[in-house]
């Protein structure tokens, strides 16, 4: 069994009906967008794969070679917050080979998804899809994730926590590499004016310039 393969299974614990595989190990539910829910494993060395869940937002953007883009489709969703689900527990690998992931896979990924559904779930409750975004940007490594501060920001934003969204925006320049300074920058200088906390999701597309946080 080639993890390709493993796909269709996969897509059954989601939720055929709602979750799209993109591309190889990628699932995208775009149900709710602008707000999409991602389902994915990456690749790690000696054949391994670790789960990972989250959110991809269509009002936040992100860099390629400097330059800022979007992704607004259910094909370009990115991570820009998520779960990093790594651990032996559910980790899935080549290594066991095809008996083995046919006897290890099952548990491992029904436990994946259940935590991924859980956490979703309660983005739809007491606490909101912002509230879970920020409260993962201040976890300890979370500087270590490239696209969490500048979603942090724009749900600060969203949220009415406007010294708080500039805070967040301030970090996100300032930690970055010098050679993504003004593309950052340029990301700062658009947040506002187009994610205000009185326009719905719907209708958050950033543009225009505003002073840096």
């Amino acid at each position: 069994m080639t993890f390709s393969a493993m796909g269709p299974v996969i897509a059954t614990y989601l939720g055929a009906d709602r979750f799209a595989e993109v591309k190889p190990l990628h699932w995208v539910d775009s149900k709710d967008a602008p707000v999409r829910r991602v389902f994915a494993y990456a690749q790690l060395k000696g054949g391994v794969i670790a789960p990972r869940w989250g959110y991809s937002f269509d009002f936040v953007p992100h860099l390629v070679a400097g330059k800022m883009q979007w992704h607004r489709t259910e094909k370009s969703a990115i991570f820009d917050a998520f779960i990093d689900g790594q651990s032996a527990e559910l980790n899935l690998s080549y290594m066991w080979g095809e008996q083995g992931l046919l006897e290890g896979m099952t548990p491992r990924l029904s436990n994946a998804v259940r935590q991924a559904q859980d956490f979703w779930q309660l983005g739809r409750q007491a606490t909101s899809v912002y509230d879970q975004v920020v409260a993962l940007s201040n976890r300890p490594g979370a500087g270590m994730y490239t696209q969490l501060p500048v979603a942090a920001a724009f749900c600060h934003a969203l949220s009415g926590r406007e010294e708080d969204a500039r805070r967040a925006m301030a970090a996100y320049v300032v930690g970055s590499p010098s050679v993504h300074v003004t593309a950052r920058i340029s990301i700062a200088g658009r947040w506002r004016s187009g994610c205000s906390p009185m326009r719905p999701w719907s209708q958050c597309r950033p543009t225009g310039r505003t002073r840096i946080p």
